[in-house]
């Protein structure tokens, strides 16, 4: 029996995870499709994610900050704020964003190099990034238009401006990497031409609703927004170092393993980005309830993200491992490569709980104004540990690809514990505070 709080919880939660997983499908897209060219077109494709995501991480960062102001002032009716704060935060970030994707625009080759690219690919791998680049901004700058959209809890217009812009990456990746009909067979080249397509379509139809809203229309926030952003974004930059590091340490163990990590990593992003959507709906609904009087629907929000998590961890997990064999070949049709791919797969499955909870936990807690410590334990445990192992585990212990994914899933379940600890304490603190001032 689904009470009102479940209701309202998934109102929010199952658009925005299923958001993610549409953007996630969108890369996934292009790892299937240029699969069928080989081992080396989708190393060459998968190794400017760690580019992507370092880009990214800005805007992401900017957005959780935007969406968890605006989830404040929509609790308390303060909608009249709404397009000061995004205009204001569109000016600072698009500049350096600009900046940002000029610098990686002319480095583009050192910097894939940095990241491991291998030469047999790299040419193929310079063609799909310098492409991209230009989607990766109009991205960033739709994901600040759309934190607005969550922060308000309409997550249901997020996913369906993004299932569309999915649907327009799709069929351009058909007609131009396979070169269907009048159109050329472009390979590597017309996945990077679909991404850019998808995402202009995005693009459009969130700065259409915007406008319909009159965001743009309305009127000292700096500082309000800085203390919220520090902690996010130093959080998504930890992560995005860790992950760098950690990537390039596994592009070393040659192409074949490569790709099979990169399947990998595709795939657990499904669920990533779902549980990042899961996550999404607690900061909005902790956003929504975070003053003192709100403390039973604070708490029960809490235990409504608990509950969910763990229903959908156990579904994606007996999925993931029953048919582990099955999902992998969907990416690579080399026999040789099933085994391996298989067990790292497995990998995946288990990864599914730790990550889960982690993200509920970090999405109620970044909305409860712990940002600044969700940053401090992801830095010990993704930037620090979690590279350190990946070393170990590599190079001291030889074992493999295997390893990596071993380290990857410790890392995740370091930060549940740490972000069960410091829920726990402030689940603690907001009890007692409403003791002391019931009204």
């Amino acid at each position: 029996m689904l009470t009102s709080y479940d209701r309202n919880y998934l109102r929010i939660g199952l658009p925005a995870a299923l958001e993610g997983v549409l953007m996630i499908f969108l890369s996934n897209a292009d790892i299937i499709m240029v699969g069928t060219l080989g081992a080396g077109a989708i190393a060459a494709v998968s190794i400017f994610t760690q580019p992507r995501m370092i880009l990214l991480t800005v805007a992401r960062s900017v957005a959780a900050a935007v969406t968890i102001l605006i989830a404040e002032r929509f609790g308390q009716d303060r909608h009249d704020t709404y397009g000061d704060i995004l205009k204001k935060t569109i000016v600072l970030v698009v500049v350096f964003l600009g900046l940002a994707h000029i610098v990686f625009f002319i480095q583009l080759d050192s910097i894939l190099i940095w990241m491991g690219a291998q030469q047999d690919y790299l040419s193929d791998a310079m063609i799909y990034g310098l492409w991209t680049l230009p989607a990766v901004f109009i991205t960033s700058v739709t994901t600040l238009m759309q934190a607005v959209m969550f922060g308000r809890g309409e997550s249901m217009r997020v996913l369906s401006i993004n299932i569309q812009g999915n649907v327009v990456n799709v069929i351009l990746n058909a007609l131009l990497i396979f070169g269907l009909g009048p159109f050329p067979q472009l390979g590597v080249l017309g996945a990077a031409l679909g991404t850019i397509g998808g995402t202009l379509w995005s693009f459009y139809l969130t700065l259409r609703i915007l406008y319909a809203w009159g965001i743009f229309a309305q009127r000292a926030y700096l500082r309000e927004f800085l203390s919220v952003f520090g902690g996010i974004f130093s959080e998504q930059g930890f992560e995005r170092i860790g992950m760098v590091v950690y990537t390039r340490m596994v592009a070393e163990l040659g192409t074949i393993p490569y790709a099979i990590h990169a399947i990998a990593m595709n795939f657990c992003d499904f669920y990533y980005s779902f549980c990042n959507g899961m996550g999404k709906a607690s900061t909005v609904l902790a956003g929504h309830n975070r003053d003192s009087h709100k403390q039973n629907e604070w708490r029960r929000y809490l235990w409504t993200g608990m509950r969910w998590s763990l229903i959908f961890s156990i579904i994606v997990f007996l999925i993931t491992f029953l048919l582990r064999e099955e999902i992998f070949a969907v990416y690579a049709r080399d026999a040789a490569l099933l085994p391996l791919g298989s067990l790292i797969i497995a990998y995946v499955a288990a990864v599914s709980f730790p990550e889960a909870y982690q993200m509920v936990c970090a999405g109620i807690l970044r909305a409860s104004g712990k940002t600044t410590q969700v940053a401090a334990y992801s830095f010990i445990s993704i930037t620090v540990l979690r590279p350190i192992i990946t070393y170990i585990f590599l190079y001291k212990y030889n074992m493999g690809l295997e390893g990596a994914w071993l380290s990857l899933a410790l890392d995740q379940s370091m930060r549940a514990i740490c972000a069960a600890i410091l829920l726990r304490k402030v689940y603690h603190e907001r009890n007692y505070k409403h003791a002391l001032n019931p009204c």
